[in-house]
């Protein structure tokens, strides 16, 4: 986190991964108390307004927009954390870290496995 507010904080940010990974959070206030009103009901149609074969394209083509999307975090998960790999071997921080005690590289081990799992599990 530390350094991504630096990278924010000097103009190295990812525009790409921040556009992709945070939406817009829409915030809808408490509405004030108001005065019910009256609506005619709409009269039921015989059919249903949406198809079967219709709502199937539409789950289809959300799983398939869903799946690039995906694809695409992966990809940019994946060249963030060769980058930062790079970095830290020519900064000199690789696995010869002195200042980590046993536990916390286990910790960061578990870690990276579970993510190398999540970069290449079959979407």
């Amino acid at each position: 986190m530390a350094e991504a507010a630096r990278r924010t904080r000097y103009g190295h940010g990812s525009d790409v991964v921040r556009r992709l990974i945070a939406r817009p959070i829409h915030m809808h206030g408490t509405p004030a108390a108001r005065t019910p009103v009256a609506i005619a009901p709409e009269p039921i149609a015989d059919e249903p307004a949406t198809d079967v074969e219709e709502r199937v394209e539409t789950a289809s083509s959300d799983i398939k927009r869903m799946r690039i999307e995906m694809m695409v975090l992966k990809a940019v998960l994946d060249a963030e954390r060769s980058e930062n790999a790079n970095l830290r071997a020519c900064i000199g921080l690789d696995e010869a870290d002195e200042t980590l005690g046993a536990e916390a590289r286990a910790v960061r081990d578990r870690w990276a496995t579970l993510l190398d799992r999540l970069l290449h599990a079959p979407v």
